[in-house]
């Protein structure tokens, strides 16, 4: 049976199992999925450093470029074991855009690269992120059920996936462990943290990432908002600079932020935090990009458009 193993000193047990696979020239694909704060992506990467202890950070990709640029890399071709952990997909693949290019590219990589034996591991908070002919190239669904902060391990429940195509649906299956006198289910695992090397550089890696994308975030929403704004009537315009500023246009309120937004803005912004910092300085308090955001929308429709001074 493919789900039997004997136990190995220094290894959880499903580690053990992967390595198992890889040395009989098959890959290995999970998810680990659980609520936010579970501890889905120190399990993954704890997991991760006990397949190979000389895993490193940046074998932690944050986007399916990412996860490419690792495979294509001549360092990693060169490792015995291949392991990658994609942490947060459902921000990059998503079941909803399964027909996107990017989605398809991923769909072609899962069902094709078994020759290399690489061992990818997804950290996400729903295994649906992707789309159904992909999910049944996954071998391993680890359900992450909490940290203990106390015995500082995380609680998983591993289970091997099985695809029959002929009735249509999934199988779960355990995995079994050879003791003295049968075998002895797995039913549950309980994964250490990671070592301190690898928490510092991940920390740091995952802030970076979600800074970036809050900035995306809020790059698409202004746009969605001026894009849904009352539509400016055309009136007589002069430059500035590399501006325009409509004549008899209403007036900024002298109460807002707005009069100091416009000042600044003239300057050149790129981002909305970039204004907000430099506002908050001239007036003496924290100025919130949502501020920012809210006061260029109402700004646009008197008038008064700041997007032209924009710089990349």
């Amino acid at each position: 049976m493919q789900n039997i193993i004997k136990g190995k000193d220094g290894e959880y047990n499903f580690t053990t199992w992967i390595k198992k696979r890889i040395k009989n020239n098959l890959n290995f694909l999970a998810i680990a999925e659980g609520p936010t704060g579970a501890g889905k992506s120190w399990a993954m990467l704890s997991l991760a450093y006990n397949i190979d202890p000389t895993f490193e950070i940046r074998q932690v990709a944050f986007s399916f470029k990412e996860v490419m640029d690792i495979i294509n890399a001549d360092w990693f071709k060169q490792k015995k074991l291949k392991v990658i952990l994609f942490d947060e997909p459902q921000t990059d693949i998503s079941n909803r855009t399964w027909q996107s290019l990017t989605n398809k590219l991923m769909n072609f990589l899962m069902s094709t690269f078994r020759h290399i034996n690489c061992i990818l591991l997804f950290a996400t908070p729903y295994s649906d992120f992707i789309d159904s002919q992909t999910k049944k190239l996954i071998h391993c669904i680890f359900d992450v059920r909490g940290h203990s902060r106390q015995t500082k391990k995380t609680q998983v429940r591993p289970k091997l996936l099985q695809w029959n195509s002929k009735l249509k649906k999934f199988y779960e299956h355990s995995l079994y462990v050879i003791k003295a006198g049968g075998f002895q289910k797995l039913s549950m695992m309980y994964i250490d943290i990671p070592p301190q090397h690898l928490i510092k550089p991940y920390e740091e890696k995952k802030t970076a990432f979600t800074t970036a994308l809050n900035k995306s975030i809020q790059q698409q929403l202004d746009a969605l908002a001026l894009k849904n704004a009352p539509k400016i009537e055309k009136e007589e315009e002069k430059e500035i600079g590399e501006g325009k500023l409509l004549i008899n246009k209403k007036p900024l309120n002298p109460a807002s932020l707005q009069p100091l937004i416009w000042e600044e803005a003239q300057q050149g912004y790129k981002t909305n935090i970039d204004l907000a910092e430099r506002v908050g300085k001239r007036i003496g308090r924290v100025v919130q990009p949502t501020e920012i955001s809210k006061n260029k929308v109402r700004m646009y429709r008197k008038g008064w458009d700041i997007t032209p001074f924009w710089r990349k």
